[in-house]
């Protein structure tokens, strides 16, 4: 009986550290693939820079812990930016007047206006709280001004099924005040979304025959109704856009997609992994964040590791406003 027991003991402890060092192995990330998307109605326009200011939002003027580390994180790796938390309390300091419909919608879709209209407004970068980043955001200009476009961001390949639009992610977006993509985005979103109705939009779209082109493969289409406002403005194109748009899966969702989208398997490369390549950019989704929460309370990372370096506590006397 004793040898039985020690057998499956010693089993389980082999499959454990086997476990751990395949999880443990050092990542090598690809270079992100880099997708120029150009609607050219008109003579292409040097586009004006990308002003150095974050913009973020959270709905409560307290944050949860990963989002302040999060946060800390872009101060220390980006001192010459000026960066923006706005919250429900102080967002009439930066935007005015608001939509008298917005507050009765829910918070993704007041986020979503809001991130529109900060950067038609004043450009600059929009990050969702959420976003882990390993290196400066100086890279984010220098593909601007290398590939002359007027917005950058990101696809997501999962989404899209038609590669010659691919999906554009909402995330983080960057563009000079008054891109004409981000305006044409704002207007349609603003229009259909926050002063009509997603679902009435949605019919609309079905209606005229537009809308499975549209969503290609987005999960949920009422949820992610400003993924479909991007594709929406980009078919219809009366004007000249020119996009720079990454690859998601090969960089800011690359840890995921190694991890085979398992968070047991994220953590272990955030938490324990010292020697991986590092996206300049993590995304945590929902989940992944409020299950990181314990973690970093308790100090359940390696020094050297993702959460070591990047999500450090903010100093008291060093905040963002």
């Amino acid at each position: 009986m004793w040898s039985l027991l020690f057998t499956v003991v010693l089993i389980v402890v082999t499959l454990l550290l086997y476990w751990v060092y395949q999880q443990s192995r050092r990542l090598h990330l690809p270079e992100p693939h880099l997708q120029l998307l150009t609607m050219a109605a008109e003579p292409l326009q040097t586009s004006a820079a990308i002003p150095k200011t974050i913009w973020t939002y959270w709905h409560s003027a307290e944050q949860p812990e990963v989002v302040k580390r999060c946060i800390a994180g872009w101060q220390a790796l980006n001192p010459d930016y000026h960066i923006h938390v706005l919250n429900a309390d102080n967002i009439t300091d930066y935007i005015r007047p608001v939509p008298d419909k917005l507050t009765r919608l829910n918070v993704a879709k007041q986020t979503d206006w809001i991130r529109l209209e900060l950067l038609n407004r004043y450009g600059g970068i929009w990050l969702d709280a959420s976003i882990i980043l390993t290196a400066s955001l100086d890279w984010v200009e220098r593909i601007r001004a290398e590939q002359n476009t007027e917005f950058v961001g990101y696809y997501l390949e999962r989404y899209t099924t038609n590669v010659h639009r691919p999906v554009v992610d909402s995330w983080f977006l960057a563009a000079p005040a008054q891109s004409r993509f981000v305006a044409d985005w704002l207007a349609l979103f603003r229009c259909e979304v926050i002063e009509g109705d997603t679902a009435d939009y949605i019919q609309a779209l079905s209606v005229q025959g537009r809308f499975e082109g549209l969503r290609q493969a987005i999960s949920d289409p009422y949820y992610h109704t400003i993924h479909i406002a991007a594709q929406d403005v980009l078919e219809r194109a009366a004007t000249t856009y020119r996009l720079a748009l990454l690859k998601a899966e090969d960089s800011a969702y690359a840890l995921q997609v190694t991890s085979n989208w398992r968070r047991k398997r994220l953590y272990m490369r955030l938490l324990f992994t010292e020697k991986d390549d590092r996206p300049a950019l993590i995304k945590l989704r929902g989940g992944e964040r409020t299950k990181l929460e314990s973690y970093l309370k308790w100090g359940i990372y390696r020094k050297a590791s993702i959460a070591g370096r990047y999500l450090q506590a903010l100093p008291e006397d060093n905040k963002v406003v």
